[in-house]
């Protein structure tokens, strides 16, 4: 084991080599062996000898990570949910659905809404939301005279915050693996606490709450300012033809689309509910801690398997009654879903393996950052240190998944660390408004939930503003948009969501400012300043 400087090269070779290379699993592969190396390293053996160890090491390491059985099941999800959308969208019932709604538009403010509504809808993938709302809601952009930089700004920024959201999406199990791994590095075990920790994190997810709110604040305004605001001007002078809303969809369609997701949330709450209920109840508890005990003991990585494989079979099962889809399309459906994941799932992979490597046992990264940084940087910093960062990185490579994969278990497990040197160079405990000093509640404290949200809120944001980003390029594909006028457009928006987090977000969070009154402020500045920067587009004569 080491614990010195060298134990950063892991780390930082994967981060160097993904914004060199805008790629993220060669660079990840390349951190895993310079780790492997390092520890070969340490046995004081010839170079030949730490070459042949370092590679024996590498292949272990990369084996290891995925036979852990909470990495199984979390692979296991990815491809079942994958698998559900390939099916839904062969099916063809979400986009019919969808379709059918638009004809209840008749204004332009109406027709953005919808799309943002839509966005909403389709929660369970980033990639099905931009592809099928993109899709689906090009023709009521041209009848309502809206630009197709706006629709590719309201598909693009309701599609990966909302994904990141939710408890039922392809990044949920994603999420849950990284953040056990930090909190596994920190030197906590109770694994039934990543659950738990997962869902009081969500308030703290500044970015995309705010992005979310963003966008139906422009939506419901019908003002734009900037680059937007040029390209709905010229839109809106096109002419607008409203048609009374005749049904282009079915009952059938709607139930086919609709119940598989419904099927899998009820599973997914039950098998938690279930398992959870299997701990025992110690003291009195309110009403919502008997609650957040349950759910905080539930066996969450066995109830998103249950819930995706229910969403599966029910999405077959209707596409093929309600749908008068052939078991032969449904198989090709669900073959490619999956195959779509396997992109993610490889990423996945090897982030396992170079978490491994930079644990506790092993290099032991979160504590020799801990170790400089607990004079050099306070603690409150933290979360906005770990936004930005996660924002430059996503900026430079693209990839909201790759900088989760790099920095989520590093900042958890940093996290933790720092506040234990806090406390322990401290003679009273009173840190961010929490009060307790056992490294488990301390992964329960405002700092450590804002640091671990600050990575998905940074990715996003990064990915936003980036014209590397897989979901901005397929935005612009979707929606029929130049990518480059979809990235000058949407930059702007990104931009002002993006420093009010931080100026209303991360930074009071830090300091114990409730969540909530921070959304709450963030939410009134944003609607201010698109009431005092924004203008509604000039209409063209009749």
């Amino acid at each position: 084991m080491t614990d010195g400087i060298e134990s950063l090269l892991p780390p930082a070779v994967a981060i160097i080599l993904a914004l060199l290379t805008r790629r993220v699993l060669f660079p990840l592969a390349i951190g895993i062996f310079v780790g492997t190396w390092l520890l070969a390293s340490n046995e004081d053996v010839g170079v030949a000898s730490t070459l042949i160890q370092s590679s024996k090491q590498f292949f272990f390491t990369i084996d290891q990570s995925v036979r852990d059985w909470d990495h199984l099941h979390v692979l296991a999800f990815t491809l079942l949910l994958g698998g559900m959308v390939g099916v839904l969208e062969s099916a063809g019932s979400m986009a019919r659905m969808i379709s059918g709604w638009t004809r209840r538009v008749s204004t332009r403010r109406g027709g953005q809404t919808l799309i943002g509504f839509t966005g909403l809808l389709i929660f369970f993938d980033d990639y099905a939301n931009t592809l099928l709302v993109g899709g689906t809601m090009r023709t009521t952009a041209e009848r309502y005279g809206i630009s197709r930089a706006k629709l590719a700004y309201l598909v693009d920024s309701t599609a990966a915050p909302v994904a990141g959201l939710t408890l039922v999406s392809t990044w949920v199990a994603t999420e849950l693996s990284y953040l056990q791994t930090g909190l596994t590095d920190a030197g906590i075990e109770a694994t039934n606490m990543t659950f738990s920790v997962f869902l009081h994190s969500l308030p703290y997810r500044f970015y995309p709450l705010l992005a979310l709110w963003f966008v139906f604040v422009i939506a419901r305004s019908g003002k734009d300012f900037g680059p937007m605001w040029e390209e709905e001007n010229a839109a809106s002078r096109k002419p607008i033809h409203p048609s009374r809303w005749t049904s282009s969809t079915s009952w059938r369609d709607t139930f086919a689309a609709v119940m598989p997701i419904v099927i899998c949330l009820i599973v997914i709450s039950g098998v938690l509910i279930w398992t959870g209920l299997q701990t025992p109840i110690e003291g009195e508890m309110s009403t919502w801690q008997t609650f957040g005990h349950v759910i905080g003991n539930g066996n969450s990585y066995l109830a998103l398997v249950a819930g995706g494989a229910a969403g599966l079979i029910v999405a077959g099962t209707l596409a093929m009654l309600l749908s008068k889809v052939s078991w032969e399309l449904v198989a090709m459906g669900t073959a490619q879903g999956m195959f779509q994941m396997l992109p993610a799932m490889a990423v996945l992979w090897l982030a396992w393996g170079l978490s491994s490597l930079t644990a506790t046992e092993q290099l032991n990264t979160g504590g020799y950052l801990a170790s400089i940084l607990d004079t050099r940087l306070p603690v409150e910093w933290l979360p906005t240190c770990v936004f930005l960062l996660a924002a430059f990185i996503a900026f430079s490579t693209g990839t909201s998944w790759g900088t989760m994969a790099i920095l989520t278990p590093l900042s958890v497990a940093l996290s933790v660390n720092l506040q234990e040197a806090a406390l322990a160079a401290s003679d009273t405990v009173a840190m961010a408004g929490f009060q307790s000093t056992t490294t488990a509640s301390l992964a329960m404290s405002p700092i450590c939930l804002a640091t671990f949200s600050s990575v998905l809120a940074g990715a996003i944001f990064g990915d936003h503003c980036s014209p590397l980003s897989d979901t901005t390029v397929l935005s612009s594909r979707a929606c029929d948009c130049n990518h480059v006028l979809h990235v000058r457009t949407q930059m702007p928006y990104a931009l002002v969501v993006g420093v009010t987090c931080i100026l209303f977000g991360t930074l009071p969070a830090s300091w114990g400012i409730s969540p909530w009154i921070s959304l709450l402020v963030s939410a009134a500045v944003l609607w201010l300043i698109v009431r005092v920067l924004g203008k509604p587009p000039q209409t063209a004569a009749p």
